[in-house]
Formats: C-alpha cells, sequence, structure tokens
C-alpha cells in the first residue's frame, strides 16, 4: 500500500479505490485500530464512489510522532491526505475519535467538507469522564495494552455480539496489542481535552449523526448534543448496536450512510 508524507517528516499509510470523480468519501478509524476496519464499507462504497481510508500516525502502518499528538496534528494529517489525492471537498465518515477528528477539520477548513457523517462519538465529556479518560492514560502506561484491550472489548461490543463474534474481539485485541503503550495513553490524553460544544454551529454542511443504542463510550444523549448544535443534521440512534455500528451490522449501517449521501 503507497506511504505519503505528511508535514515533510511522517509516513501516512493509505489506500484509494473505486471510481473517480465528485467528492469522495474518506473514513477515519477510532483509537487504536486501522483503516482495515473499514473494510465492509470500502467493498460496498468503492463500487459507485471514489473511496480513502487511511492509518493515523501512529496507528497500523502509519508512521510514530516524535510528539504527543493532538488535535490539530491529526487535522493536518486529514488536510495532507485529502491534498494528495487532489480531489473536491470530501464526504468525511469518521467514528469514535475518527468523528472527533472530523469535527476539528471541517471547522478548521469547512471548505474542504462536502458532508459530516459523526458515528458514536462525541464533542465535548464532564469533568467526570475527562477524569476517566485520563484514568485509561495512566492503566496503558502502568498495565500495558493487554489490560486495554480487554478494557476495550468490554465497552466497545455488547455482551450479545461478544458472544457471537469472538473472532472480533481477538481482531481488536491484536490491533491493540501492535500499538505502543505510552502513545496510546496520549491519544486518551488528546481526547480528555476535547471541547466544541460551543463551536459546532459553526458547522454548515450537511451532517449525518448516529449512534449505536447499547453504546456506553458516547451515548445517544452524546449524539443528540451534536445534532442539536449543527443546523439541519439528521439523528439516528440504531438498535441493539453499541460502539462500533459500522463494523457490527455493516448491511444496515452501509443502508443508512448510502441513504445520507444520496
Amino acid at each position: 500500500m503507497p506511504k505519503i508524507k505528511i508535514d515533510g517528516v511522517f509516513d501516512i499509510n493509505l489506500v484509494r479505490t473505486g471510481p473517480r470523480g465528485g467528492s469522495p468519501i474518506v473514513f477515519l478509524h477510532p483509537v487504536g485500530l486501522d483503516l482495515t476496519w473499514w473494510g465492509a464499507q470500502i467493498e460496498d462504497f468503492a463500487r459507485d464512489h471514489d473511496v480513502v481510508a487511511f492509518d493515523m500516525p501512529g496507528h497500523g502502518l502509519s508512521g510514530k510522532l516524535d510528539a504527543p499528538p493532538s488535535f490539530e496534528l491529526m487535522a493536518r494529517t486529514l488536510e495532507g491526505v485529502l491534498a494528495h489525492i487532489d480531489a473536491g471537498p470530501a464526504h468525511l465518515v469518521g467514528i469514535s475519535v475518527g468523528g472527533m477528528i472530523a469535527q476539528v477539520f471541517a471547522l478548521r477548513r469547512p471548505h474542504r467538507v462536502r458532508s459530516l457523517s459523526l458515528i458514536a462519538t462525541l464533542c465535548t465529556f464532564p469533568e467526570p469522564v475527562r477524569e476517566a479518560l485520563r484514568e485509561r492514560a495512566r492503566v496503558a502506561r502502568a498495565e500495558g495494552m493487554a489490560k486495554i484491550a480487554l478494557l476495550s472489548n468490554d465497552r466497545w461490543f455488547t455482551p450479545a455480539f461478544r458472544d457471537r463474534r469472538p473472532d472480533m474481539l481477538d481482531r481488536a485485541t491484536k490491533s491493540l496489542l501492535l500499538q505502543d503503550p505510552d502513545f496510546h495513553a496520549s491519544m486518551w490524553e488528546m481526547i480528555a481535552g476535547l471541547d466544541l460544544e460551543a463551536q459546532l454551529p459553526a458547522i454548515t454542511c450537511p451532517t449525518l449523526v448516529a449512534a449505536g443504542a447499547e453504546d456506553i463510550n458516547a451515548p445517544i444523549a452524546a449524539a443528540e448534543k451534536i445534532a442539536s448544535l449543527i443546523a439541519g443534521a439528521s439523528l439516528h440512534e440504531l438498535a441493539g448496536l453499541g460502539h462500533f455500528p459500522p463494523f457490527e451490522a455493516p448491511a444496515p449501517f452501509n443502508a443508512l450512510l448510502r441513504r445520507f449521501l444520496t
């Protein structure tokens, strides 16, 4: 897979497929995982869309950072990807931290965004949740990624899904074990500082907000907050699903996304 230089310093691994032309769909993955988790979406939408996915810095096959991650740096990475593909304004589809990055980018570079699909994500946190995120960082440094994998699988997937798809838990565990504990901790510290609530009304592009009804990480109340702050945003609650609707139930999620993009 090709790699591109961002800021002339670190490599970003990306894939691009589907017919060129029009606005590309760019998929932004969750913390600790990588672009391959969008496989069902890439396969579906590449039939009739220009599709791009990439590994964030410090994830997958992308290069590591010399400094702690920040939302500004992640937004610059996304801007570098869009400059590399040399396409028009993009449809950004972000899940969890990917949705946070998409929000930041839409606020910083609105002319580069055709639409936003914000999945299982938040725009701010109450202070007790911020402290819980900082605690996750402390656990990563003190106990390592094996402990983080156990905690993440319990929070990412519903009990029913964990029973039905142990292969997905195995896959998530393997992805997390590949990540550097200190970097993973710094990602949670970055997330803990997110506060976009006052800025979101400035977003004017078409926006889809979706959340799993059983998501304990980004509950429906968080999605409702985002949708209430972005004029014209559509809100969808996905019954029976946890934190990763595109990966847990790709067919209904893809149908929802396709209706929105159409």
